[in-house]
This record gives structure tokens, C-alpha cells and sequence, in this order.
């Protein structure tokens, strides 16, 4: 048979408020807002989230910049030579003008 609600997640959290999946913690919705709707991680875990992943990828550019000095010369070279003729261009007119 089917179990009756207790009523305690209500108790627990209001419309107004709703609970981190990451830190757990009860919070308002305002914390919670997106573009999209409300996430399932507060503001300050995203943030947190996305700042780890950052590190972790400058961490991982490092390693290979290590790894491969030649050819990340190589690639910056020809980057700033990309970037030199681009400047050096007219200004103006293009490929239909």
C-alpha cells in the first residue's frame, strides 16, 4: 500500500527557500537563480565549481606547456604572426567590396 507523505520535506523547505545539492545547506530561491530557471547548486557552489575548474585547466596548460616546450614556441609564434598581419591590414573593404 501506499505510504502517506510525513510532511517533514514541507517542513523542511518552503517555496521561498530549497536545499543545495553540493553543500546541503537550506537556502532562499533567490540563491538558486538562473536564466533558466533555479539550479540545483547555489550561487556559491557554482561559483566555487567553476572556480576549481579554471585551476584545474590553467594546472592541465601547464603540464602540457612542460611537456612540450617546441611546440608551444611554434604555436605561439605562428599565433603572433596571425595577429600581426590582422593589425596590419586596412581598414575597410574585404572580400565583396
Amino acid at each position: 500500500m501506499h505510504d502517506e507523505p510525513t510532511g517533514v520535506r514541507a517542513a523542511l523547505q518552503s517555496p521561498e527557500h530549497k536545499r543545495c545539492q553540493a553543500c546541503q545547506q537550506v537556502k532562499p530561491c533567490t540563491a538558486f537563480a538562473t536564466p533558466s530557471g533555479l539550479a540545483s547548486c547555489c550561487r556559491d557552489c557554482q561559483r566555487a565549481a567553476s572556480r576549481l575548474a579554471s585551476r584545474r585547466r590553467a594546472a592541465a596548460m601547464r603540464l602540457l606547456i612542460a611537456a612540450h616546450p617546441e611546440e608551444w614556441t611554434g604555436l605561439l609564434r605562428l599565433v603572433r604572426a596571425h595577429r600581426q598581419l590582422g593589425t596590419n591590414r586596412p581598414n575597410g573593404g574585404g572580400r565583396d567590396a
